[in-house]
């Protein structure tokens, strides 16, 4: 849906794209990611939301990878080997809901990366709210990766701070035995311009979606596609629903500038 998630509640996804998105989930979810990306890149992301009393409370995991990177010290046909990079970070978060229009979400993590062998860590913060105008309708506004300076060796750099603005709107549509949503995302990392994000999601009667997007202002990116499946357990001798339910998640992403594509796929278990 064009990573336009910020004003979307109730979703598991939320843990990655706004904390506050969490704290409207009910019991026990589960999720696990692996992202395909360009030239053996791969991202695994595992993320688990519990809710406790008026509480939401959630625990994630993400490892980007870089396998096979040449060693070179000098202009040379042949490389003196390879290395690997890796990325690391793990962090917990809060959410809850503090009225019936408010949600706020508060997520902290660590992150740790390595290339070769020179390495770094340190401490980010997510922070975000989504604001229930009506039943149908939201707004929602988060900040990512907010922290120090991690040092690098010798240098230092900033985390990738996200400022992100959204709004949704949920149409039902009786004749088509489905709902339309539809998402809008203004994201503006740290130092770079504002970008505009859409998608647009169809299910029908809560079991299939399809999805799409549209990100403007890239020179890599702009269009993705995609579909989800939800199945509720059955009791096998009483045909009735379960609290039971299991979801899978595809979504194709192609990059310009002779990139290449990327998929990502997504396993879920609610409770």
């Amino acid at each position: 849906m064009g990573e336009a998630f910020t004003s979307v509640s109730g979703d598991i996804a939320s843990l990655y794209w706004n904390p506050a998105g969490l704290s409207r989930i009910e019991g026990f979810e589960a999720t696990f990611l692996h992202n395909r990306w360009f030239q053996d890149i791969s991202t695994e992301y595992f993320g688990t939301v519990l809710k406790i009393k008026k509480n939401v409370f959630g625990l994630s995991f993400t490892l980007n990878k870089v396998p096979d990177i040449e060693r070179r010290v000098s202009a040379s046909s042949e490389p003196l080997g390879t290395f690997d990079a890796h990325q690391f970070s793990g962090g917990i978060t809060w959410a809850r809901s503090f009225s019936p229009l408010l949600d706020l979400g508060l997520s902290a993590k660590w992150v740790y990366e390595k290339i070769d062998l020179s390495s770094a860590s340190g401490l980010g913060l997510d922070g975000g709210g989504v604001l229930h105008i009506r039943k149908n309708l939201s707004l929602g506004a988060c900040v990512l990766n907010l922290g120090p300076k991690i040092k690098f060796d010798e240098q230092k750099f900033s985390l990738p701070t996200y400022y992100k603005l959204g709004a949704s709107y949920l149409k039902e549509e009786k004749r088509l035995n489905g709902d339309f949503f539809v998402t809008l995302d203004l994201a503006k990392l740290k130092d770079a311009d504002w970008k505009i994000h859409t998608g647009i999601e169809y299910t029908y009667q809560n079991s299939f979606s399809l999805r799409g997007g549209y990100q403007f202002g890239y020179d890599e990116k702009s269009y993705s596609l995609g579909f989800g499946l939800k199945i509720n357990r059955q009791d096998a001798r009483m045909h009735q629903e379960t609290s039971q339910r299991y979801g899978i998640d595809y979504a194709f992403v192609p990059f310009g500038s002779d990139l290449g594509n990327t998929h990502r796929i997504s396993f879920s278990i609610k409770l």
